[in-house]
């Protein structure tokens, strides 16, 4: 189980993967944003779900299992153009260790 084609890059990227290299593997659209009747239908059926690590203590009837794969997925802020003071504090240590973690890559 994975989101459509169309809703991420590097989920596409990963889908085209799996179909090119991986055809015996059936792959199931999810909605574009994950809740929990998707966790639960993962639950329920026994498939395997793609996601990210934030989401691994989701649900109690489902276990997590880190991958090492090549892919990276961006991830990114968003607040207020008129946020306080301490968020763009924190927005910039943000974009600073965004650009020192892009130059050792």
């Amino acid at each position: 189980m994975m989101v459509q084609r169309g809703d991420s890059g590097t989920n596409d990227f990963i889908r085209n993967d799996l179909e090119k290299n991986h055809p015996q593997i059936q792959i199931e659209d999810t909605p574009p944003f994950y809740d929990l009747s998707v966790f639960n239908r993962c639950a329920e059926t026994g498939r395997a779900l793609l996601t990210i690590s934030c989401w691994q203590e989701v649900h109690p009837g489902l276990i997590s299992l880190p991958v090492d794969w090549d892919y990276r997925i961006p991830y990114g802020l968003l607040y207020s153009f008129d946020a306080p003071a301490d968020v763009l504090q924190f927005v910039k240590a943000a974009e600073a260790a965004a650009k020192k973690t892009a130059s050792l890559y």
